[in-house]
């Protein structure tokens, strides 16, 4: 296994606690929080390995960092139905009426659902876009060195 998708997978792990709780909390941070460890997975990937240059280093952050927002989705969805959950629980809403019959309730939590699953997909976005970032600016700045002249024959 590559070093960044090594990265990438722990740093992804880690995401699904990180964010599931963030969004538990407030869903909208979510994606924010994904961006950033998404950055931190781009950065350590390219770290990790022995001073590629921009180009490849913007490529295997992006590849990291869009593992670790793809692992972040389950954070938010999670996070998504723990909120629902709570709410239901403590019977306040700060907007509305809690549902009161089953197909109500599934709407409620399907709508739920949707939006982590919606906000989890624009935080795998900005995830793998902070990735390539943080690589693209952690890489190295050397060019390969030239080719010799032809020979004159």
């Amino acid at each position: 296994m590559s070093r960044h998708i090594r990265m990438g997978l722990i740093v992804g792990v880690i995401s699904i606690f990180v964010t599931g709780a963030m969004s538990i909390l407030v869903g909208i941070c979510g994606p924010l929080m994904t961006a950033l460890l998404g950055g931190l997975a781009g950065f350590l990937a390219v770290r990790s390995e022995p001073r590629p240059l921009r180009n490849i280093a913007a490529r295997n952050g992006a590849i990291a960092g869009g593992i670790t927002g793809g692992l972040a989705i389950i954070g938010q969805i999670i996070g998504a139905i723990g909120a629902l959950m709570f709410i239901q629980s403590t019977g306040t809403i700060p907007f509305g009426t809690l549902p009161s019959d089953d197909a109500s309730s599934a709407v409620f939590y399907a709508a739920g659902i949707g939006s982590g699953l919606c906000f989890g997909v624009i935080g795998a976005c900005l995830g793998a876009g902070a990735g390539a970032l943080a690589a693209y600016l952690s890489g190295s700045q050397e060019t390969a060195a030239p080719l010799p002249p032809a020979p004159l024959a």
